[in-house]
């Protein structure tokens, strides 16, 4: 067999990344615990590295360069010796309850939610993110319910809640004997404590217990807590719930470490809000959306402008001025970058941050790499360990990006079925899969009876024979 050897001459394109182009990618992907470990790190490494006495963003707009004053040398000293100063003495609230969780008798998937749990709790027991962002693909919202259940009833008794009022029913639902009125208040109706006054609270009880007794379609029997209520039972529950720990992790310290912090916090604004040339606005609608970013998440850095006059005389001061140039405008691409990204997210689903759960349009990627001009991958790796907080508690980037549940409901998310599912089999226990797909392809959300059985599934609602 003869080979014969010919020359040809191609011409093709190839997109190699610069090693700056790497590493501001790498920054863009950090949440900011992480990127603040690298600042301490590059703090400590470079010495044309400083920080600046500038305490806004400089990064959303232009690098801030300057001098290194008396005044930022403090701070710089300021802030490497809280970096140093020694960890709380006291147990944290995440060891103490990893402690008690790895005695227990549970399933893989069951401890390793229980952990992710535990390490999303700020220092008053209460989650930093939305629970449901921590589940991963295949877990049900059962699972979640009974992890939170197992953690809620570790010692301290209460946490892994999402304020005090369910601290104080979750502790009244442990104790052996719980007061019933101090339940009925407990459970959603804690403004009738204000005043704290024992004839007012009862009053507040009769009046609310006779009006559900009149409205229609009401499916709770307030009548056995109407036969015990007066004003000696009032006291009793006032002298019950005072027995209660509205902060029961207050002795204990929080493992920073795992600790989650928003980058930005979305308000919906009331009407008649002044806005200001300062605040950062989506117009949806009728409504105002407000974006707070927080600011005093990362260190503002700035170069050691005595260092830059020298560089031109050493080679080794030149490349420390350019490895800090570049990790400054490395940090001044992320925040820009996640600045514009979640203005985006939060025009398209305005409807979650005024409705809450249950509202979420389909949202892709790409839809923000469009609208950004970037690679569909940078926006993956934005959406990593960036939070936003709003009314509805603290959410993950990457829980807003969620698909159209069938191309024929292209303007339909799997969080709207689901929602719309609840409500279905909440007014109706004993309905099929299939009716409750008809019901939704009457409201135009076109799924099949599986998907149904499927979301079913998720949701941890049992079949219309058990129910």
């Amino acid at each position: 067999m003869d080979f014969q050897f010919q020359q040809r001459q191609l011409q093709s394109q190839i997109q190699t990344l610069s090693q700056k182009q790497i590493h501001a990618l790498k920054v863009l992907s950090l949440g900011t615990a992480d990127l603040n470990d690298l600042v301490e790190k590059n703090l400590q490494e470079n010495p044309a590295l400083s920080l600046s006495q500038n305490k806004q963003y400089p990064y959303l707009d232009s690098v801030h360069i300057g001098r290194t004053s008396s005044a930022g040398e403090m701070e710089s000293e300021k802030f490497q010796n809280i970096l140093e100063a020694q960890a709380d003495k006291h147990e944290s609230l995440q060891s103490h309850l990893l402690g008690q969780l790895n005695y227990l008798n549970l399933s893989k998937s069951e401890h390793d939610l229980c952990e992710s749990l535990i390490y999303n709790l700020d220092s008053k027991g209460h989650h930093y993110v939305s629970p449901a962002s921590l589940l991963k693909r295949g877990q049900s919202s059962g699972l979640l319910e009974k992890c939170i259940s197992i953690v809620q009833q570790l010692e301290p008794e209460g946490c892994c809640v999402k304020n005090h009022e369910e601290s104080l029913l979750v502790q009244a639902k442990m104790k052996p004997h719980p007061d019933e009125i101090a339940l009925f208040i407990l459970d959603g109706h804690f403004d009738f404590l204000d005043p704290f006054k024992e004839d007012r609270i009862y009053s507040k009880i009769k009046d609310y217990i006779v009006q559900q007794k009149k409205m229609f379609g009401n499916r709770k029997d307030y009548s056995p807590l109407l036969e015990i209520l007066s004003v000696e039972s009032v006291r009793h529950a006032m002298k019950f719930i005072h027995g209660l720990d509205p902060f029961p992790a207050k002795e204990f310290s929080v493992d920073e470490n795992h600790a989650i912090k928003p980058d930005v916090i979305v308000e919906v604004l009331p009407d008649g809000y002044e806005v200001t040339l300062n605040d950062e606005i989506i117009v949806t609608g009728s409504r105002k959306l407000k974006l707070s970013y927080i600011s005093d998440n990362i260190p503002d850095l700035q170069l050691n402008q005595e260092l830059v006059e020298l560089s031109e005389k050493s080679a080794e001061i030149s490349e420390n001025i350019r490895k800090a140039r570049d990790f400054i405008e490395a940090i001044a691409y992320r925040q820009r970058t996640m600045k514009s990204a979640i203005k985006i997210i939060a025009r398209i689903q305005s409807d979650f941050f005024i409705h809450g759960p249950g509202h979420l349009v389909p949202l892709k990627l790409q839809d923000i790499a469009d609208e950004l001009k970037i690679h569909e991958t940078t926006v993956s790796r934005l959406s990593n360990s960036k939070y936003i907080q709003c009314e509805w508690g603290v959410f993950s980037l990457k829980y807003f990006f969620t698909n159209a549940v069938s191309k024929k409901s292209s303007d339909i998310s799997r969080d709207m079925v689901l929602s719309e599912i609840k409500k279905i089999v909440y007014e109706n226990k004993k309905i099929s899969d299939q009716k409750i797909s008809d019901l939704l392809n009457e409201r135009k959300i076109h799924v099949s009876r599986r998907t149904v059985a499927k979301y079913r599934g998720l949701l941890n609602i049992d079949s219309s024979y058990d129910r």
